[in-house]
């Protein structure tokens, strides 16, 4: 007999007022609700309707098969959405495949770029032009200050990745940056051979000059963009408001962090992968829903008593946790991690000269995409979950059936045939 069963299928719900929580559950239920009594945008939906239909049905599938013809199970497709929190795995995984060989082997700094809260309402009307603006600033900033001798004299490469949320998914904007603890110099047409050299200090640079500097220079850059048309000011803000606001933020101090260097960047690397897919909060942090209210785990915070490690239970209404969690969907494709000098990505980036200052070989990376969902699976330790229980083979997916469509017939009298044995 043909042992089979249903993989990746969306979970049943259930009408239990304090039920265990998915986010995928908790759109099914509530989301019609909260969309027809608040706006909502285009990338707002499709996000909300792409995790409420991911690993179903609706999204079509294929089936997986033992070669030998002992197993097969069902598996749907994955919506792909990059606040999904069941699609985020596989993404992160191949991208940091990609970084293994282009990571320098040298120790790395962690650097922190917080936008005031009193950004927040601009940052709602304008994510893309608001989140470009602090890439811009906050790479110019540190490519400025480290090109220059006082403090290192080199090229270094930068790793940025866009952060809008906080633990209990209030925004709080920020730009984490992984910033390589030294740079090349020479080989620019100088005539010099190219060469590495250190970071003379252990800490990257001065704090209060490079929060000045990015403070400065944000501002300036946000205040042509206002005057060229290209930001758009909320209903409730005029010019003047504007003008106001960039003047009192350029009065205080602004949250700029450099932590202790690392020996190298393979930790804060896969830090910042966490925010190429997955959403703003993972199923594992949802506890229940009690008296339309979803109750859910976060991170206190050292400004609130904790130590950054102790978690702490907080609840919000159903409709104000949908609205945090939809407001923290990335415009349609935006990109939310640059590199820039070295780690810039393209022809002019020197990159393969830097491997070789620093004594190491330039490598091809492989295509992360030409590596096989089976091997994946293996490669991080879950092999079991593409083989056959019988006799060990990799599975094979075939049989695929459109969006809409169940699993073919045969295949589903085999599955009933099992769960009935």
């Amino acid at each position: 007999m043909i042992r089979s069963r249903r993989l990746t299928t969306a979970s049943g719900l259930r009408s239990n007022n304090e039920m265990a929580v998915t986010i995928q559950s908790l759109l099914r239920m509530h989301y019609a609700d909260f969309a027809a009594k608040h706006p909502v945008s285009p990338d707002m939906h499709r996000a909300a309707m792409s995790m409420q239909f991911c690993r179903s049905r609706l999204m079509g599938g294929h089936v997986n098969e033992c070669p030998e013809g002992h197993y097969q199970e069902i598996a749907y497709n994955s919506c792909r959405h990059r606040s999904c929190p069941l699609c985020g795995w596989m993404p992160r995984e191949q991208w940091l495949d990609g970084w293994k060989t282009r990571l320098l082997a040298c120790p790395h700094f962690h650097t922190i770029f917080t936008l005031p809260h009193q950004f927040n309402l601009l940052w709602r009307y304008n994510k893309s032009v608001v989140a470009d603006t602090l890439f811009e600033t906050a790479s110019e900033t540190l490519r400025e200050l480290l090109a220059d001798e006082k403090y290192l004299g080199g090229r270094a490469g930068l790793l940025c990745a866009l952060h809008t949320w906080n633990q209990t998914l209030r925004e709080h904007v920020h730009l984490h940056v992984l910033v390589t603890a030294g740079g090349l110099v020479g080989g620019d047409g100088s005539g010099a051979k190219p060469r590495w050299i250190a970071a003379k200090k252990s800490c990257l640079l001065p704090r209060q000059v490079l929060m000045i500097k990015f403070r400065g220079k944000f501002r300036a850059k946000l205040r042509a963009r206002q005057q060229r048309g290209e930001l758009k000011l909320p209903p409730s803000m005029s010019v003047a408001q504007f003008d106001a606001l960039l003047w009192q933020v350029g009065r205080v101090p602004w949250n700029v962090k450099i932590l202790p260097r690392y020996d190298h960047g393979q930790g804060v690397v896969t830090y910042l992968a966490r925010y190429l897919k997955g959403g703003a909060i993972g199923n594992s942090r949802l506890i229940k829903i009690a008296d339309g209210r979803v109750v859910f785990r976060y991170r206190i915070a050292a400004h609130e008593g904790g130590d950054g490690k102790r978690q702490g239970v907080t609840s919000l209404a159903i409709d104000a946790f949908i609205g945090r969690l939809l407001e923290h969907v990335p415009p349609r494709r935006y990109q939310g991690v640059r590199g820039y000098g070295l780690y810039s990505g393209n022809q002019h980036s020197r990159l393969d000269e830097a491997h070789v200052a620093l004594g190491g070989e330039v490598v091809e990376a492989e295509a992360a995409t030409a590596k096989s969902w089976q091997e994946w699976c293996e490669s991080a330790g879950y092999g079991e979950a593409c083989c056959c229980p019988e006799c060990g083979a990799r599975l094979i997916s075939k049989r695929t059936f459109v969006a809409g469509r169940g699993p073919p017939l045969r295949t589903r009298q085999q599955q009933r045939k099992q769960e009935a044995a």
